[in-house]
């Protein structure tokens, strides 16, 4: 018999760091397409499994020297390797059981990015259905979102990366996280070179009787900066493009806009080029590394936990 305890502890020799449980009523309120069930109409249950980001990841950001570790191991194989490695793993964990085990794609939501592609069939969704990850998290027990909308937890923070599970086994769901780590401090509105994160928590959502709540994001904003095409987070565009004036905080691209943006112009800059080609060359050639460092968002976050002893 498959239990949530044995799907855990197999999860973990895989090489998942944290691992959660929560069951389909909890995404009752969710819209159609981030519904776990507009993916997988059978699931029952939604697995979320989690590695840790690395400090080591940030090093060279945060001192200035080198912009590519964080792309290579916070993004790339260095982090996604292990995980998804895990998550496959455990997938077939639990379908030796008899069940079915659907992966769901690690992408930003249709909220955020806007359809890619029209709908299959007229009354269909657009081809581009995912579930928030950090909104998994939160159902699945793991911690909660902070004033960012970064996801915390008690064993690291705001350094990890999530994966999700869904499967028709009925497993018994983890209780809803009741700790409180999000101080509101301000330091991810401080320190966001991109200036992308509001002051004031105007998002949230309920689940089992806990309100999450975050701040509205500039996702135009972040994903320029991201990709490192804000002066004040990486040097790269002020060397090989010293006359292009473009002050982030003037921007009102959405994050489509943005990310087309970007895409096109990293082919004239250099190092954002290089760090493009060295990690995405096979799946999607010309793709903007990430060069900001996550410095309000994660690093800022972090910084003010370990002061904290948190």
């Amino acid at each position: 018999m498959l239990t949530s305890q044995k799907v855990k502890e197999f999860a973990k020799t895989a090489g998942a760091d944290i691992i959660g449980v929560a069951s389909i009523d909890r995404f009752e309120d969710a819209p159609v397409e981030m519904h776990p069930c507009s993916i997988f109409p059978e699931t029952k249950s939604v697995v979320v499994l989690g590695c840790r980001l690395l400090k080591g990841s940030f090093r060279g950001i945060k001192e200035g020297t080198e912009w590519s570790s964080y792309w290579i191991y916070g993004y790339g194989a260095g982090i996604y390797g292990a995980l998804n490695d895990a998550t496959f793993r455990t997938r077939r964990f639990i379908e030796s059981f008899g069940w079915d085990a659907v992966e769901v794609p690690g992408k930003a939501t249709l909220s955020e990015i806007g359809p890619e592609r029209p709908p299959v069939a007229p009354g269909k969704l657009p081809p581009d259905v995912t579930i928030s990850m950090r909104l998994a998290a939160a159902a699945a027990g793991l911690g909660e979102l902070g004033h960012s909308k970064v996801f915390l937890t008690p064993e690291f923070g705001p350094r990890q990366r999530f994966a999700i599970i869904l499967t028709d086994a009925e497993l018994e769901p983890d209780p809803i996280y009741e700790g409180k780590l999000c101080d509101d401090c301000m330091r991810c509105v401080a320190r966001c070179p991109a200036r992308a994160i509001g002051k004031e928590k105007t998002i949230s959502v309920e689940i089992e009787g806990r309100t999450f709540s975050w701040a509205d994001l500039d996702y135009g904003k972040c994903k320029l900066t991201h990709w490192g095409f804000n002066k004040e987070a990486s040097p790269f565009m002020a060397k090989d493009l010293p006359g292009l004036k473009m002050d982030i905080a003037d921007q009102t691209m959405t994050w489509r806009e943005a990310f087309d943006f970007g895409w096109t112009l990293s082919k004239e800059v250099e190092y954002i080029s290089l760090v493009a080609k060295g990690i995405s060359e096979v799946e999607q050639p010309g793709r903007p590394g990430t060069i900001c460092g996550a410095r309000g968002c994660i690093q800022a976050c972090a910084e003010h936990f370990e002061k904290k002893r948190k």
